[in-house]
């Protein structure tokens, strides 16, 4: 797939942003988060509405509206605070002659997928996350009228939650029902987690990125989940485990088994926890920021095997004490309860290295309603979320278009994929790379 750009410009908000809104101060999570972007891939199919001129300047003129309510994302990051000044968003138009959408759909290049993406233009993605616009979109037109957008939010202010609120609100500007369907955002994250102090410093893996890592893309069918979800299930367990768990559960005993770096005396699963549903009084569901909790679910020794329905029981538990821990604190104020939860997970992280610990992540992007974006010209056929650029060791899952089966998204160590993707027990509930149904 060649794909060409045709055009770009900075989209400005439509208003300027007040005074007093002009520095907004980062939490500790988001600035202790990387310099990447997280990235949310949008395919629509062939549609009358779908003419590359007529659709860019919707899109365009939709954003700037979007843009006074977002207005965060049309400032620039300035140490630990973001500079609201207006300067604006990057929009790119691009176009694909070479390739029919349904032809990338039959069989999706995972490689050719970045193409997609606003970062062409960036010369090193790492610094550009944190001196670059916070916002850059890219519409490519395919030749058959089919078209893919592609978003890309800075990490520091935005995780999957803030992104699906954000293109929810963008859609329904571009439809004429913003007022109607999507409430207002909140830019509040540093009321919660207490606020980002440049003194603070995690860690650093210093071998991060510089192994040649893959990325493959794995279905899960509704069918498979139910077989998963029954073999998952623990007899120790009243509950039976939810797709997430299951999936989650199976990916770490897989990934254990295809690890060939033996050096680690442990391999840790780590598990990101949206707090939003958690804490529905607290936190809405509107606010923009990073407001998950990162933990430790599951470790492993060298040359321990994993059992599925152990770490499914494990994964469970852990979710009972985060909601019991919740509980103990509620009723403290939001910054109280966000204080307690940011030393437990900075005493957590502290207790580990890269030297003697090999960490895994999986994020869900699960219950997101992506698939929900119409701009006019019908439902995304496709959607795909993660973060550029890509870290190895981590699976990012997402729903399927019909809301029962996942997609699984996984970045490992070239080794360690060959591995993966031959696994017996993998492949005997998911498949590699489907053809993608519109």
């Amino acid at each position: 797939m060649k794909v060409e750009t045709t055009g770009k410009e900075i989209i400005k908000p439509s208003s300027t942003t007040p005074d007093d809104l002009r520095t907004l101060q980062l939490s500790i999570y988001d600035h202790f988060l990387p310099p990447i972007y997280t990235v949310a891939y949008l395919f629509y199919a062939k549609d009358e509405l779908i003419s590359p001129e007529h659709t860019s300047h919707k899109l365009k003129t939709s954003l700037s509206e979007t843009l006074t309510k977002f207005y965060p994302l049309a400032g620039r990051i300035n140490g630990v605070t973001v500079d609201c000044n207006d300067e604006g968003a990057v929009f790119v138009d691009a176009r694909v002659d070479n390739c029919s959408l349904s032809g990338f759909l039959a069989s999706p290049d995972l490689n050719a997928l970045q193409q997609l993406l606003p970062l062409d233009a960036v010369v090193n993605p790492y610094e550009a996350a944190s001196t670059w616009p916070m916002l850059l979109v890219k519409a490519t037109y395919f030749q058959c009228g089919g078209m893919a957008i592609g978003v890309c939010i800075t990490h520091k202010i935005a995780d999957a939650a803030s992104m699906s609120t954000f293109i929810r609100t963008w859609s329904a500007e571009a439809r004429g029902e913003a007022g109607n369907t999507v409430m207002d955002p909140k830019f509040a994250a540093a009321n919660f987690y207490p606020p980002a102090n440049e003194t603070y410093k995690l860690p650093v893996d210093e071998k991060a990125n510089k192994r040649s890592s893959i990325t493959k893309r794995f279905v899960f069918s509704a069918a498979k989940l139910e077989e998963l979800k029954t073999k998952a299930t623990s007899p120790e367990s009243a509950d039976r485990p939810t797709r997430v768990e299951s999936v989650t559960a199976l990916l770490w005993k897989c990934f254990v088994s295809a690890s060939f770096l033996d050096t680690c005396g442990r391999k840790v699963l780590i598990q990101l926890a949206d707090l939003r549903s958690k804490l529905p009084s607290l936190l809405p569901e509107s606010l923009i920021g990073n407001v998950m909790f990162s933990s430790v679910v599951l470790s492993t020794g060298q040359g321990e095997e994993v059992k599925i329905e152990e770490a499914t029981r494990d994964l469970q538990k852990k979710k009972e004490d985060l909601q019991t821990m919740i509980q103990d604190v509620g009723d403290g104020s939001s910054s109280m309860i966000g204080s307690k939860l940011a030393n437990l997970m900075l005493t957590n992280y502290a207790r580990m290295s890269y030297e003697t610990h090999e960490p895994y992540t999986v994020s869900s992007w699960c219950k997101l309603p992506l698939y929900e974006a119409s701009f006019g010209w019908g439902y995304p056929v496709w959607v795909v979320g993660n973060v550029a650029p890509t870290f190895e060791n981590i699976a990012m899952l997402i729903d399927s278009k019909d809301g029962h089966g996942i997609e699984a998204f996984v970045t490992l160590p070239e080794e360690n994929m060959s591995s993966l993707e031959q696994n017996p027990e993998l492949l005997a509930f998911a498949s590699l790379n489907p053809c993608v149904l519109v």
